[in-house]
């Protein structure tokens, strides 16, 4: 299995299905929307716009990428920046392009066939319980109208919402597929499904088609 980062928030890569001895994950550069508004945080499911530009999944909605980092952004002096994340209202002008020095770029992981760990809130009553949701689906709590992320380390502090719509199985609409419960986190701890914020594997069940 591919090594992978330690826990946090969003979506973390952990391998892709189609080449599991990948050591790294797919990335491509995205446009952001033009008039989005929102802080995109490293972590985050994105969605596309009809021209392939990205903004930030609502929870329930299809997507296509996870965000990996900020490749271009303006800074509040009006100079381009580029970091762990994008931070909010950070519109531009000007051309739709990737050559247009103004835009907002991130780089992304495209969701297809990448198998992603997420923190999971509530606990399981026992292991068997937990290893029973093993092919349901969840929710994760999406921009805007959720988790709005930790602008000091950059992440994603969204987690799979078990609470508002719980987990369904994969005839019912949800984002997030559980594929595996790994033995340990992602930070070499024992990971314990029957406490708060474990962590599964999951595969995005509702893909919107990469633009």
């Amino acid at each position: 299995m591919a090594q992978i980062q330690p826990a946090r928030g969003g979506l973390q890569w952990v391998k892709s299905l189609s080449n599991p001895g990948l050591g790294t994950p797919p990335i491509v550069e995205k446009l952001v929307m033009t008039t989005n508004t929102y802080k995109l945080m490293k972590g985050d499911l994105l969605s596309a716009t009809v021209d392939g530009a990205v903004y930030p999944t609502v929870a329930g909605a299809t997507s296509a990428f996870v965000m990996d980092s900020a490749a271009n952004y303006l800074g509040s002096d009006g100079l381009p920046r580029k970091g762990q994340y994008v931070p909010a209202s950070t519109t531009y002008t000007g051309t739709a392009s990737l050559s247009n020095p103004l835009a907002t770029k991130v780089l992304a992981i495209p969701v297809q066939g990448q198998v992603f760990a997420a923190i999971i809130p509530t606990a399981a009553a026992t292991l068997t319980a937990a290893t029973a949701l093993i092919g349901q689906c969840a929710d994760i709590f999406g921009h805007p109208d959720g988790k709005t992320g930790d602008t000091t380390s950059g992440y994603s502090t969204e987690v799979v919402d078990t609470t508002s719509t719980g987990w369904q199985s994969t005839t019912t609409s949800a984002q997030l597929l559980l594929v595996e419960i790994p033995k340990y986190g992602l930070n070499g701890t024992p990971n314990d499904p029957t406490a708060a914020n474990w962590l599964g594997y999951f595969v995005v069940n509702e893909i919107q088609v990469a633009i």
